[in-house]
């Protein structure tokens, strides 16, 4: 795996186990007010199967020894259960609520794209979902079948979509919706990152801030006589606050985003909490607005059960999310469902590739921190493929391209090492599920050292952030310390065009060819390497995928150590 060296120098605890003989607990009614419960969840990223303690592939070992965890059949249940206490005889009424991110992260989706995200979606019968940033993945023309075949209101307010008609026209897309609870209606407003222009530029969808657009919206609902109302959207943990804060409309904020877990008392799993279930803040009025998120992956269903009086106003909340370990069973019609594509994922998991001694750690403190293995992997194969490519021609050189750069934030899955060591088509379609394109594009090394600067702005010990680089053929060293675009200390770069490969000082002034995906090369992530308009910044697609870029140099470089 380092054919091409680089270096680069972050209660409900009973009802967790016992869900199924827990009945919620009725806050007793004193104020002629209402009382509802909100599951919720975010960030789930194709996770319609179980999986194991570390949201991956759940091994057959783990399977016998019921160590499996979530999946849509999992959630199915609790919802379900849920609702059907609601019907009964004094029973809570309950929303269910899907804060966007869907979309990516499994070969289910690689292999099925909108079409199971829908089908399983419609399943989970959610009262409204917002849209999260990866709806975006595969463009406006991946997302509108998806939108088209939904049967649930889509919220998200804070779009201008004159630019997008095949978008504006869809009655299912909508900047909020009222639903009737227990004979009180509750608006429901949609917000999504506008970052979503900068972390994917595949639509020409324009922005307006979070709290801009949920105000004006809240705005037109209070009009209408609603009293209570949920912000729901996809902007991450911080961002969700500060609508909290400054949104005086809004009662309740289900953010995602981030893959924050929120916890309050003893977490249940390995999970650190970031912070308190839920997160209360104080308006400059005195009022106090709860902030919840239900990390990722369908490991939990985040559930907090809310109390307002007639005139509205919240008064008593309470919750946890739940953890979905194998205690809770899953609902076989959503089995039934997963088994008819299941085929397809089977031959994607028994397909192997090559093997490995190590770990391809994906991980968020490994590959949007610092150098890890797996973005070495992936970039090298990068490199690797442009060598086959050019192998017929190539006698006088060993590559005409030796600088490859990834953003971490493609690299959706770890790759655990297995009792037989093995690396399946599923490990790869699960790490690099997008399928991007990969190009060879000239560029002066004075836009190689931005970008290396660019990268760095991206480093944060806080939080964790997909445009930061893995990288080959560079070698760069860092001062954090440092102010942004100040950062970078020293590059050198693999010389191309020769026999022997060596690195030497980056030059300013020369003309290098590197490789990019066409994700880096449509300014995904904020990336600007590529100068369209510049003529000598010509990109040459390779003919080959990221994806099929990996499992070519895992064949031919196995085992990886």
């Amino acid at each position: 795996m380092t054919a091409f060296p680089t270096s680069i120098t972050l209660i409900w605890a009973i009802l967790l186990t016992t869900l199924q003989t827990v009945q919620p607990r009725i806050i007793p009614d004193t104020n002629g007010g209402f009382e509802f419960i909100i599951l919720h969840n975010n960030d789930m990223h194709a996770r319609f199967d179980q999986t194991g303690r570390n949201s991956v592939s759940c091994s057959p070992k783990d399977m016998q020894k019921g160590r499996c965890y979530g999946g849509f059949a999992r959630t199915a249940n609790v919802i379900r259960r849920y609702r059907e206490q609601a019907k009964q005889p004094g029973g809570t009424p309950v929303l269910y609520l899907n804060a966007g991110d869907t979309y990516s992260g499994t070969s289910w989706f690689a292999i099925f794209k909108d079409k199971i995200t829908s089908i399983l979606l419609n399943a989970l019968e959610p009262d409204a979902i917002s849209l999260g940033n990866h709806e975006f993945d595969d463009g406006i023309e991946g997302l509108v079948p998806f939108i088209e075949n939904a049967r649930f209101p889509i919220l998200a307010a804070n779009l201008d979509l004159s630019k997008t008609p095949e978008m504006a026209n869809l009655p299912r897309l909508q900047n909020s919706t009222i639903l009737t609870v227990a004979g009180n209606r509750v608006g429901i407003v949609g917000y999504l990152t506008p970052q979503t222009k900068v972390l994917n530029r595949r639509n020409n969808i324009e922005y307006l801030t979070e709290i801009e657009a949920i105000n004006r919206e809240t705005e037109k609902l209070k009009a209408e006589g609603i009293d209570i109302i949920i912000a729901l959207g996809h902007s991450g943990y911080d961002t969700d606050q500060e609508i909290a804060r400054f949104c005086p409309d809004v009662d309740i904020v289900v953010g995602g985003h981030t893959n924050t877990f929120l916890y309050t008392g003893t977490p249940p799993d390995i999970e650190k909490p970031q912070g308190l279930y839920p997160t209360v803040i104080e308006q400059d009025n005195g009022k106090k607005v709860p902030v919840v998120q239900a990390y990722a992956f369908t490991k939990y269903l985040g559930y907090i059960k809310l109390k307002f009086d007639t005139n509205g106003t919240l008064l008593e909340w309470e919750g946890n999310p739940i953890l979905l370990d194998s205690s809770v069973p899953q609902d076989q019609d959503i089995l039934d469902i997963l088994n008819i594509y299941r085929p397809n994922v089977t031959a994607a998991k028994t397909e192997v590739l090559g093997k490995s001694k190590v770990i391809l750690d994906a991980s968020r403190h490994a590959c949007r921190k610092d150098e890890c293995n797996l973005g070495n992997m992936v970039a090298d194969s990068m490199i690797y493929a442009r060598i086959k490519e050019l192998e017929p021609t190539s006698y006088k050189f060993w590559t005409d391209a030796a600088i490859a750069f990834v953003q971490a934030g493609a690299l959706r899955s770890s790759i655990e090492r297995k009792p037989n060591s093995t690396i399946t088509r599923n490990d790869i379609l699960s790490v690099l599920p997008f399928g991007n394109a990969l190009y060879v594009v000239k560029v002066p090394g004075h836009v190689i050292r931005t970008t290396l600067e660019y990268s760095a702005t991206k480093y944060d010990l806080m939080e964790s952030n997909g445009g930061y680089l893995q990288m080959a053929g560079v070698r760069v060293v860092y001062d954090m310390t440092k102010p942004l675009g100040e950062r970078v200390i020293s590059v050198e770069a693999l010389c191309a065009e020769c026999l022997i490969p060596e690195y030497r000082n980056l030059d300013d002034r020369k003309t290098y060819k590197i490789i990019i995906s066409s994700f880096l090369l449509m300014g995904g992530d904020g990336h600007s390497i590529v100068d369209k308009e510049n003529p000598l910044h010509e990109a040459i697609d390779m003919g080959i995928t990221d994806t099929d870029a990996a499992a070519q140099y895992i064949r031919a470089k196995e085992p990886l150590e």
